[in-house]
Parts: structure tokens; C-alpha cells; sequence
């Protein structure tokens, strides 16, 4: 690690101090403690590869993340169905899960890591002692995490939508949102209470708004659906109390719709399916929220979840779609920053060699980098051979032809959740919802 850091208390005391003058200098004075002590690791964030790719959405945004492990997402949904008691500590001091405040210096324990440079400051949302901290994984510029004092499992309601307007009162300068808070369409951690936020503008948020929707009671919020790949509501408003009344209008409505012809069943034997990602940020005194309409859902003909992408998309994201990348930011795992490169080599040979899609299939499926791959990787030189002939296929290349391929399958991703497609189905779903809404 790098330098020493003061203690928690000493750290929250200045955090408290710089807030009541200036939330920026709050902000800046604990991201550089979790930059000088090692915590925040600039040099592994610097090695995520990044692009942009154009989608019928508008500019998507791609990343390799070398330091983020990947999950299974059916790992993550038996922690949480073991509920509370997966978290117990296995020691006296060791903390209930990787977002307690317990972690704050922790020295390491079996299966926890250790923590020695990270500090939390407090804030408050919703009246309650909420902590705030950087990400070490960093998906982009001051990533920062919002967490309950109180470890207890994630929710979607009324106080969240009002802790999320807290949040963004307080730092004006971030967006702010929530992770879902169940199994398949939820975050990596569903059992303690928290927001992910800073200082981007994601896609989503650049998205046009498609078809305006009026809210029976409040002319003074305006509210859309956003043209997206995902099922996405826009307000937007002055006045906060009217926002938030409005979204929580529209939570509940959601919590309880079903809609058979687009597969959707808010609740049955195995519980409540739909819930939702609320997203806040500030263009000056306007308060936007995004709701994304999220069910999680899954039958025996899509057992990894209805509104998740199906298998044939796994090579390339398997876990849950999170609240990072419903909003256009693609966080993909670390392997691919060996294996695309080998597959952009394979197809550039093949492709120069003239070989059919069916010889270039056998050679991807010899070597483990490519196998995962391989199906894809053919129908990309069925499409694109003159192309990949041109490019050069350095040893660590991800040439254009594979970017851009990349970047339509994370469309692919972001469409395979939305529960209201584009298509007759789909916008006969928004019609009965919007319906609901009064």
C-alpha cells in the first residue's frame, strides 16, 4: 500500500469540515486519501481498454475491466437466497460482507480481503447514517459508493427514490443510482444496502425521449419513455417533492403489472419479479430521474432469466446486467483482453487464407482463448472477411471490425432486458403500463 492514511474518525471529522464549505472539496480530499494509500489502484484502472461503439441507440460505451473478477450470476443469487446468514462473520472482527463498515482498514480474513486503505465518511440520507466511499474498481471518473451504516439487504421503494434525491442534493455534481434488488437483474451484492455513483454522463442519459407520458395530477414533471434498449422512463422536474411522487407512483404501479404477451408476471409461486433501476442526477436546479423497468423471471426455456441474455451471448457477458450497464457502459470481464485479441488473429489468418466459416470454425474450437467464441467469431467472417483480410492483428490488437461487433452484441445485451421489446408486443405493453400509471 501507499502512504498512511489517518484514522477513520480523523478522516470523517475533515470530510465533515470540507462538506459544510464545499461538497467538491469534500469529495476530492477522500478520493486522493484512497489514491495515495493504494486503495484506489490508478495504474489497474489505467489498464482497462475502453471504446465507443455506434449502436441504433447512439454511442455505446465498452470496457475491458482487468481488475473486476467475474461472477456467475447464479452464485450471486444463491448468496442472496441464503439471505443474512451467508453473510455471518466467520471471526469476531470480521465483517458480514465486502461493503460493511467493518471493512475500513481490515487486515484480511479467509474469503474477505484485506482493506487497510479504504475510509468511509458519513453522510446522511433519508435520516439515517449512510457512508460514503470510492470504488477500487473505478468503471469511471471518481466512481463512488454510497452505503447503509445498518447492514441489511437491498430495496426498491418510496425512502430509497428519497435517499437517492438526498444523495444528489448533496453532491449536485454526481449522478446517483441504485442496483436492482433481486437475483438476476440485481447487483453483485444484494445484501447490504447501497448506490453507485460520479461524475459521468452515460448514454442513456444522452438518449432521446421517444413518447411523452402525462402524469395524471403533475404537469409539473415531465416524463417520457427514453428511446433505449432497455425499458426506460425519464422525469425530470424543479420541484423534488413532485418527482418523487411521481416515481414512486410509477414503482408501484410496476411492482404490480403483468403483461403475459411480453412474458411479464410481477409476481407468482416463486415471488415478486418486477422491480426497477432509479437513477438521479442534476442539470442545475432540474432534478432527471431514470426508472428501468427490470423482471427476473426465468422458466425452464430461458432458465438464466427472461429479460437476461441468453446463452449464445455468454462468451461475452454472463453475469447480471447491473445499473452500470443498463445505462450504456458496457463492464466486461478480464478474460476477453486475452481472448479477442486471439480471436481478431484467427479471423484475420482465415480471412486472408480465403477459408470457409466452417474451416475457420474447427480452428477456433482447438484452442481454449477462442473455443467460447467460436460461433460468433464465424459469423463475423461470413459478414466481414474483406475486411478482417485488411486488418493488422498485432499481438494485442482488438482491431475496428471486432470492436464494432462488440459493441452490437452489448445492444444485444442491453434489448435482451427490456420488458417492453420493439417491437407490436412491446409497445401494446407500454400502452396497458402507461394506462396504469393515470
Amino acid at each position: 500500500m501507499g502512504a498512511p492514511l489517518p484514522a477513520p474518525e480523523e478522516v470523517r471529522a475533515e470530510f465533515d469540515r470540507l462538506l459544510a464549505q464545499d461538497a467538491e472539496a469534500a469529495v476530492a480530499y477522500l478520493h486522493d486519501l484512497g489514491a495515495s494509500s493504494g486503495y484506489l489502484d490508478e495504474a489497474a484502472v489505467a489498464r482497462t481498454i475502453r471504446w465507443t461503439a455506434a449502436s441504433p441507440y447512439g454511442e455505446l460505451e465498452i470496457t475491458i475491466n482487468r481488475s473486476k473478477p467475474e461472477k456467475d450470476p447464479r452464485a450471486i443469487a444463491a448468496a442472496a437466497a441464503r439471505g443474512a446468514a451467508a453473510d455471518a462473520p466467520t471471526g469476531p472482527s470480521v465483517p458480514r460482507c465486502d461493503l460493511c463498515w467493518e471493512n475500513e482498514g481490515f487486515p484480511g480474513a479467509p474469503g474477505r480481503p484485506a482493506k487497510p486503505g479504504l475510509r468511509i465518511a458519513a453522510i446522511e440520507l433519508g435520516g439515517e447514517r449512510w457512508g460514503l466511499q470510492f470504488s477500487p474498481y473505478a468503471y469511471f471518473d471518481e466512481h463512488c459508493i454510497a452505503l447503509s451504516a445498518e447492514h441489511r439487504p437491498m430495496r426498491i421503494d418510496a425512502p430509497c427514490l428519497e435517499r437517492l434525491l438526498d444523495f444528489a442534493d448533496l453532491f449536485p455534481f454526481y449522478f446517483i443510482g441504485s442496483n436492482a434488488n433481486l437475483p438476476i437483474v440485481g447487483g453483485s451484492i444484494l445484501s447490504h444496502d447501497h448506490f453507485q455513483g460520479g461524475r459521468h454522463v452515460f448514454p442513456l442519459m444522452k438518449a432521446p425521449v421517444e413518447r411523452e407520458v402525462a402524469l395524471a395530477g403533475l404537469p409539473q414533471v415531465g416524463c417520457g419513455v427514453v428511446r433505449w434498449p432497455a425499458s426506460a422512463l425519464r422525469l425530470a422536474s424543479h420541484d423534488r417533492a413532485a418527482l418523487a411522487h411521481a416515481a414512486t407512483r410509477i414503482l408501484e404501479a410496476w411492482q404490480r403489472f403483468s403483461f403475459e404477451p411480453c412474458g411479464i408476471v410481477a409476481h407468482d409461486a416463486d415471488g415478486p419479479h418486477n422491480t426497477l433501476n432509479p437513477i438521479v442526477h442534476r442539470e442545475g436546479a432540474l432534478y432527471v430521474m431514470h426508472l428501468v423497468l427490470r423482471n427476473n423471471r426465468a422458466d425452464d426455456a430461458q432458465p438464466w432469466g427472461v429479460f437476461h441474455p441468453g446463452a449464445q451471448l455468454h462468451h461475452l457477458k454472463k453475469e447480471n446486467i447491473g445499473l452500470i450497464e443498463i445505462m450504456g457502459l458496457a463492464i466486461l470481464p478480464p478474460r476477453l483482453a486475452r481472448e479477442l485479441p486471439a480471436v481478431e488473429r484467427e479471423l484475420a489468418k482465415a480471412a486472408r487464407a480465403g477459408r470457409t466459416p466452417q474451416e475457420a470454425e474447427a480452428l477456433l474450437l482447438e484452442r481454449e482463448a477462442t473455443a467460447p467464441h467460436a460461433a460468433w467469431a464465424v459469423s463475423v467472417l461470413a459478414r466481414r472477411a474483406a475486411e478482417l483480410a485488411c486488418e493488422d492483428a498485432r499481438a494485442e490488437a482488438i482491431g475496428p471490425v471486432l470492436r464494432e461487433e462488440v459493441g452490437g452484441a452489448f445492444a444485444r445485451i442491453l434489448a435482451c432486458t427490456g420488458v417492453f421489446k420493439c417491437d407490436a408486443s412491446g409497445r401494446a405493453g407500454w400502452d396497458a403500463f402507461i394506462k396504469k400509471l393515470g
